[in-house]
């Protein structure tokens, strides 16, 4: 036995979801994502090798925004940042997670983007503290400017 509110709620989902085109329904959930969604995304879809794991956690804990997992034995964490302007805002949390993670030989970075001019660079997961002070114009470890070399960053991750 079905309610008529169900089958009312049913109908309004079929009718609003089917009858738009995939390529509407694409721009629709693109532009009311994150931008650190997206990037993830991204990643996830130039690495399509990896295993990846996106983590989404609101409640804090510091934990990494992606794991991945390359082979048998090689993982990493990575926390994802995309900024408009030079300051990145880094949790306490984050920061101690990453370091205390990273002190132990776990591969974990941080990768910042900057949105207007699509670089991308990649810092320790011990830098955090420092990454929270100067921002973006910290010296990376590691700088793709665009298009990404996805080989490159596979690399350099792994």
């Amino acid at each position: 036995f079905k309610s008529w509110r169900n089958v009312a709620r049913n109908f309004w989902w079929r009718k609003y979801f089917c009858t738009r085109s995939e390529t509407s329904k694409k721009r629709k959930f693109e532009l009311t994502t994150k931008p650190e969604t997206n990037f993830g995304r991204e990643i996830m879809k130039n690495l399509s090798h990896v295993f990846w794991t996106r983590i989404e956690n609101r409640h804090g804990g510091g934990i990494p925004d992606l794991y991945g997992i390359k082979g048998w034995k090689k993982s990493a964490w990575l926390e994802l940042k995309c900024i408009k302007q030079n300051s990145i805002n880094l949790s306490p949390l984050q920061i101690s997670w990453n370091y205390k993670h990273f002190r132990q030989g776990f591969n974990n970075y941080y990768i910042v983007r900057d949105t207007r001019s699509k670089v991308t660079k990649i810092y320790h997961g011990d830098k955090g503290r420092e990454l929270a002070e100067k921002g973006f114009s910290l010296p990376p470890e590691y700088e793709f400017d665009p298009p990404t070399d996805w080989w490159a960053f596979d690399y350099v991750i792994f």
